[in-house]
């Protein structure tokens, strides 16, 4: 840069008229350092991203037997069937949070693999793909296609448009057999959970 004052600059040059050919070569330049600045916001915000999902990776570290349960307890609070005295039941899309549940399950809450069954629930409209939606979810769970129950077809008034349709697989419901007493011991669960919200 000069090293004058930016007033004795346009001093200098308020005689200079530039040629149409000019000013489109100086948009053009302005154009392209507005996208080289863009780009490297874009790059500071992806490396800022990538950085603290690492630092929040590393500080849940390992989950603890206590941990395991807890983080259950707190997933059929959010998402576990709740109303009535019926049985153990879990619904969600997210992969990661049902192998979580079955880990939870089997690991913290003692059930047998063998107790544990689903039902995949899916809209109509993805009825063509239940073949493969089904092969999804029984490679998730690492059960046999037995465990299964026939899937349900929610029929929609209107088609909801999905992105990515090939990856939607609909929800997948778990339901342990003879639960009702793990569902009322999980009530109490969550009750102790709820007494340190104050």
């Amino acid at each position: 840069s000069l090293a004058v004052p930016k007033s004795t600059v346009r001093y200098w040059c308020r005689d200079i008229v530039l040629s149409q050919k000019d000013l489109e070569r100086l948009a053009e330049r302005h154009k392209l350092g507005g996208l080289l600045t863009s780009e490297s916001r874009r790059k500071e915000r992806l490396l800022k991203i990538e950085t603290l999902k690492e630092e929040g990776i590393k500080e849940v570290g390992n989950l603890s037997k206590r941990d395991l349960f807890l983080a259950g307890v707190a997933l059929y609070w959010a998402e576990g069937y709740r109303k009535g005295d019926g049985e153990f039941g879990f619904t969600n899309s997210d992969p990661r949070m049902i192998k979580l549940i079955l880990k939870w399950l089997t690991e913290a809450c003692g059930v047998l693999q063998s107790d544990i069954h689903c039902r995949i629930c899916i809209n109509a409209f993805h009825e063509n793909r239940i073949e493969d939606v089904e092969r999804f979810w029984v490679s998730l769970t690492g059960f046999s296609p037995s465990k299964f129950s026939k899937p349900t077809f929610i029929k929609a008034s209107t088609r909801k448009q999905y992105l990515n349709a090939d990856n939607y697989f609909g929800t997948l419901r778990v339901k342990v057999r003879k639960s009702k007493n793990l569902k009322r011991k999980i009530m109490g669960w969550i009750d102790g959970m709820g007494n340190h919200a104050s």
